[in-house]
């Protein structure tokens, strides 16, 4: 099968917490009326919620989301009061919580955010949704997209098909094990990601079933569990690579964090040239490791059209008074990028949307 063509998943800096500029632009929390004069003149105030201001990924979806708002201001002649807060990073989702009810306090005109902690968020979107704050999530939500869980809880939902991105992991990395000549008749596959997440499992589970039916010969590992965090990512791959020895034949990573650490510990041992190695979504750690080699493919979700996606929608609800597409949740697929392909100018875009930034 072709590697299919599918796009894609952090704001570096400290935790922000200037909630000030979060409150509301009219005195109604109820959305602005259809029609007019399409917004001209309006003031809108909305919040990016990032899960973390630490990790690459999130950063390359808050360019897309400036962006947007950027464009928007010019065309539809409106101002936007944006701030953006958050925890530092991924892992602190009480803080992200806290953060959300903050924000709901001060009543802004729209939220755009994602969620690793699917089930302590859902009632904070329903509040937000009920008190007129035009809620949109992006990359990560409060499902897995295809399901439309929870879509009564908010306006519009864009991400990157958790399961696609599996799927298309495992794809590339048997076509790359066939180029490097290495057997996929048996040996061992170390699963490597972040945390354990309802929607990022299937990165996890989706990658596990294509290998079940396309190389059943192989040996999956359990998944080790980072808890994002570098250092434990390459730990956890150095001990994969001293108990398998030359039984290990490749390695998945399920995030950009993980394949930072496990391209590290790939580097650190030598087996590049004997192993695949196969990661998701890009950071400069990943982008020197396939330049350099210890990566064989990234799967790269388009983070920076998710952004501007998600921030132009907001924008123009709360210019028309209702949401202007016609399915709540919008696929925004990723692409597989390696050595081969990844000076192309469109692959450097989405390598590194900070090229784009205005």
């Amino acid at each position: 099968m072709k590697m299919k063509k599918v796009l894609a998943a952090v704001l570096a800096g400290t935790m922000v917490l200037s909630l000030a500029a979060c409150s509301k632009g009219g005195d109604s929390g109820e959305a602005p009326e259809k029609g007019g004069d399409g917004g001209k003149g309006e003031k809108y105030t909305i919040v990016y919620l990032t899960p973390s201001t630490a990790s690459q990924f999130w950063t390359y979806v808050g360019i897309g989301i400036e962006n947007a708002m950027k464009d928007m201001e010019e065309e539809h002649g409106v101002t936007i009061d944006f701030s953006t807060v958050g925890p530092a990073e991924e892992s602190q989702t009480e803080e992200y919580v806290t953060a959300f009810e903050q924000c709901i306090a001060k009543q802004p005109d729209a939220i755009v955010t994602a969620t690793l902690a699917i089930d302590a968020t859902v009632p904070k979107a329903q509040e937000a949704t009920n008190a007129g704050i035009v809620l949109n999530f992006v990359n990560c939500g409060l499902g897995v997209g295809d399901d439309g869980a929870n879509e009564e809880t908010y306006n519009q939902f864009y991400y990157c098909s958790n399961d696609t991105i599996g799927e298309m992991a495992a794809e590339a990395f048997l076509e790359i094990a066939e180029q490097k000549g290495i057997s996929t008749d048996s040996g061992v596959l170390g699963m490597n990601t972040n945390v354990e997440n309802e929607a990022l499992n299937h990165r996890v589970d989706s990658f596990r079933s294509y290998m079940e039916k396309n190389a059943p010969g192989l040996e999956l590992t359990d998944t080790y569990y980072n808890g994002n965090v570098v250092e434990t990512a390459q730990s956890n791959a150095e001990n994969i690579i001293s108990t398998y020895g030359d039984k290990l034949m490749g390695m998945y990573s399920g995030n950009n964090i993980t394949g930072d650490g496990v391209c590290l510990a790939v580097q650190g041992s030598g087996i590049a040239d004997k192993i695949v190695n196969v990661a998701v979504d890009s950071d400069d750690t990943e982008i020197t490791a396939l330049r350099d080699g210890y990566l064989d493919a990234i799967v790269v979700q388009d983070a920076y059209a998710q952004g501007y996606k998600c921030m132009e929608n907001a924008i123009l609800t709360l210019i028309n008074g209702e949401n202007p597409e016609s399915e709540k949740q919008v696929n925004c697929p990723p692409v597989v990028i390696t050595k081969d392909n990844m000076d192309d100018v469109e692959m450097q875009d989405l390598l590194d949307p900070t090229r784009l930034k205005k």
